[in-house]
């Protein structure tokens, strides 16, 4: 996160799963963006994988409709056609002996012809059942040494076959080039937290036990599966994003001030949050099921898969213990946003009382991850008028506003950069997914069946429940 402002090293990018979504929507147009900011290796080749049949001139034609579609930077011809030069495509299966032996060689052409250097960066956007496959296929050709290998989640399904995925990525890579990547921690407000909380003196003294009541974190959707019906029912949202963005993000609220922001200074503080969660009750988690669900393309029409989850979870460490932590995640729900809450104590002495005031709310600093990106926090301050009336104001900061309109980079572009200079402190280690399971673990030996809710509400009821007295602040 040492927001390298220089281009890395020579090397040839491989997307496998070249023709899919991700790639698309994603990586292409971050890989643009990158070579318009000069950012792009100097010497560099983007080579796609897939087992689709197509020319250069064809995956450079669909890399250009991506960008057109969803990428957020001009698109002039020249500095197309620049870029475009640089890009090329294997077609080509993931089983059976010597299947990536045509990509050796359009490698080793590009080395040539590009100046790669023989370096080697690997972006796995397929499925995790295919992993296995690539590792293999790259073992054969000896094409594993020193080359760097990008992963997405989700990394397993549970504590065993996180293992297993480990052990089959370890057979070829090294801990050190394994990147784990989930996007949320590229995102600049993510990363404002631990700005927020490390570089001012207002928020760190307060940032514990002794003033914080309680937070809360809500990642919603308003879409659904989106067609993505046999990954969802293989998942449901506590894998899909509790084990993964939630506690992710979660670890930077919790965190204790690193060393220094160094790869594995900030990588242990994470592991010493997970290490502090206490495994999740089942009597602490609710989970829904939007209505309709059952009714999606590749779904069971009697699924037990979850779309919603709420849960408490509890850090014992002497900055935490006993301030609960509410995390909240769902399909379906009235609106997109991600947001963390950090709810102080009410104040010990309520002096206001004579004059008839009510209650004073507590103050609340709302961390706003998407959309309308910023923080803000509440205060109580005096209606005008006669005598004394409180209210509550807020005290706030927007990124567009304060920034003059200024786009925020996209989280790939982050990660894509860091990866590409080596750089892992944003980045999943394996005993950080390990522990996330651990924590899980019971919670999927008795799990508990999901109530429906309607579309477009915020959930069961029984997740108001599972916050009272308190309430989610996000709405």
């Amino acid at each position: 996160m040492a927001r390298k402002l220089a281009p890395p090293a020579p090397q040839a990018i491989v997307v496998f799963g070249a023709t899919g979504d991700l790639t698309r929507r994603k990586l292409l147009p971050a890989l643009y963006h990158l070579y318009l900011e000069g950012l792009l290796p100097p010497r560099y080749a983007v080579v796609g994988y897939s087992r689709t049949e197509m020319s250069d001139d064809d995956f450079r034609r669909r890399a250009y409709q991506a960008c057109m579609d969803f990428g957020r930077c001009r698109m002039e011809r020249a500095e197309w056609d620049e870029f475009a030069a640089g890009l090329f495509y294997v077609q080509g299966d993931f089983t059976g002996a010597g299947a990536f032996g045509s990509l050796r060689a359009k490698l080793e052409e590009v080395d040539r012809e590009r100046g790669t250097e023989g370096r080697r960066f690997y972006y796995c956007a397929v499925p995790p059942d295919t992993f296995d496959d690539v590792v293999r296929r790259l073992e054969e050709e000896d094409m594993t040494a020193e080359a760097r290998l990008v992963i997405e989640k989700p990394f397993g399904s549970d504590l065993d076959s996180a293992r297993e995925l480990n052990a089959i990525l370890s057979r070829g890579f090294d801990e050190s080039r394994i990147f784990r990547i989930d996007h949320y921690l590229g995102k600049e407000t993510v990363q404002n937290i631990l700005v927020l909380r490390f570089a001012n003196a207002l928020f760190e003294p307060v940032w514990n036990r002794r003033f914080v009541h309680h937070v809360e974190l809500t990642v919603a959707e308003d879409i659904g599966i989106e067609g993505r019906g046999r990954f969802y029912e293989r998942t449901g949202a506590i894998r899909d994003m509790v084990q993964t963005h939630l506690f992710h993000v979660l670890t930077f609220l919790a965190m204790e001030p690193p060393v220094a922001l160094e790869p594995e200074d900030l990588r242990n503080e994470i592991v010493k949050v997970l290490r502090s969660m206490q495994p999740v009750r089942r009597e602490a988690v609710v989970l829904g099921q939007y209505e309709g669900y059952r009714d999606e393309p590749d779904v069971d029409p009697a699924s037990a898969v979850a779309t919603f989850a709420a849960l408490r979870v509890e850090i014992e460490n002497w900055r935490w213990a006993g301030v609960p932590f509410f995390l909240r995640t769902g399909k379906r729900l009235p609106r997109r946003v991600a947001q963390a809450n950090v709810v102080f104590r009410r104040v010990p002495h309520h002096v206001f009382e004579a004059t008839g005031a009510p209650e004073i709310p507590p103050n609340a600093l709302a961390l706003r991850i998407q959309p309308d990106e910023g923080v803000s926090l509440s205060i109580t301050v005096q209606r005008p008028g006669f005598g004394i009336e409180l209210d509550q104001a807020a005290l706030d900061f927007e990124f567009g506003e304060r920034f003059g309109g200024l786009e925020l980079v996209d989280a790939y572009e982050h990660l894509l950069l860091e990866a590409m200079h080596g750089d892992r402190t944003l980045f999943i280690r394996q005993e950080a997914v390990e522990r996330s399971w651990e924590v899980l673990q019971p919670l999927f030996h008795d799990i508990p069946s999901p109530i429906p809710y309607r579309q477009g509400t915020w959930g069961p009821a029984e997740a108001d429940e599972l916050i009272a007295p308190r309430r989610w602040m996000t709405t």
